[in-house]
């Protein structure tokens, strides 16, 4: 299990490749204020560091000031 921040034509994207193979996709920017999570793989989530809110991988909130979820990806 593993998730990166990747380049896809002009867009960033955070993804994760769970124990099954599935790739989940998500855009990077976090709903808060605009910058770029980053993955944290003791607790799978992705963390902005800005100013704390954590999504799962899946993009749901786990922790505010996030106003909404990770823009889901389709693959």
């Amino acid at each position: 299990c593993q998730g990166a921040i990747v380049q896809e034509g002009i867009h960033k994207l955070a993804v994760y490749r769970d124990q099954d193979g599935k790739l989940h996709k998500v855009s990077a920017i976090c709903t808060h204020l605009g910058c770029i999570v980053h993955f944290n793989p003791v607790e799978r989530s992705w963390d902005c560091p800005c100013h704390g809110s954590r999504f799962d991988t899946n993009g749901k909130i786990l922790h505010g000031p996030a106003p909404s979820p990770l823009t889901i990806i389709d693959s």
